[in-house]
């Protein structure tokens, strides 16, 4: 789970069950409707990662973390939960600062890079990254990006899904008009030498791309 706390972030990683499709969330829409209806939050918006089978990602905007947590206290949660249990093999949840999406949610793809066992370093290389990816495309244009281009620190310590220590993290996210479009991308130069910024002061990484939905879409 992603959320914020005054700027407000995004909210929640399903893992869902073997072989089970978006189309399990999406007629789930009571817990849809829950989760719309509960104080505080802002937006609510989900996809499944089209390299793995079987990843949900849902993001949920909170006007602050107190918000989340009032909801997770609620007598309205434990139903919640049971209604995603004979989906969801497992859940990761963390919380990061807003990350606006607008113009990626329902257009192309979110590209969702979690860095792991990360260092100040790493935050300043971020930024790095960044400024290098908006001064190319505003000089000649970055073939299939949406402008989209965000990141924040997770305020918990997490580990990989597949375990290991927990840490420092942060969560990347840049828009797409396509997975193609992001992987032609990844074959150029500007590639090479925006992504320099990306190599230090982290312990590791792991990609999705998702097409987002908002939850009333």
């Amino acid at each position: 789970m992603l959320v914020g706390d005054f700027g407000v972030g995004l909210d929640l990683g399903l893992g869902l069950k073997e072989g089970l499709r978006l189309k399990k969330i999406i007629g789930r829409r009571e817990a849809l409707q829950t989760v719309a209806r509960q104080k505080g939050c802002t937006d609510s918006y989900y996809g499944a990662g089209e390299e793995e089978e079987g990843v949900l990602v849902w993001c949920i905007d909170w006007s602050s973390l107190a918000h989340h947590k009032a909801f997770m206290n609620s007598p309205a949660y434990p139903p919640f939960l049971k209604s995603l249990a004979p989906i969801m093999k497992s859940a990761q949840i963390m919380h990061v600062p807003r990350l606006s999406l607008n113009g990626a949610i329902g257009n192309g793809v979110v590209e969702i890079a979690v860095f792991f066992d990360i260092e100040d370093l790493f935050l300043q290389g971020t930024r790095k990254f960044i400024k290098a990816i908006r001064e190319i495309d505003a000089e000649r244009g970055i073939q299939g990006f949406r402008g989209v281009v965000v990141f924040g620190e997770v305020w918990e310590r997490i580990a990989r899904r597949e375990g290991g220590e927990e840490g420092r993290a942060v969560v990347l996210m840049l828009g797409w008009e396509s997975l193609e479009a992001h992987l032609a991308f990844t074959k150029t130069q500007d590639f090479t030498d925006s992504t320099k910024y990306l190599k230090e002061g982290t312990g590791g990484v792991e990609m999705f791309h998702v097409s987002f939905r908002r939850a009333g879409g």
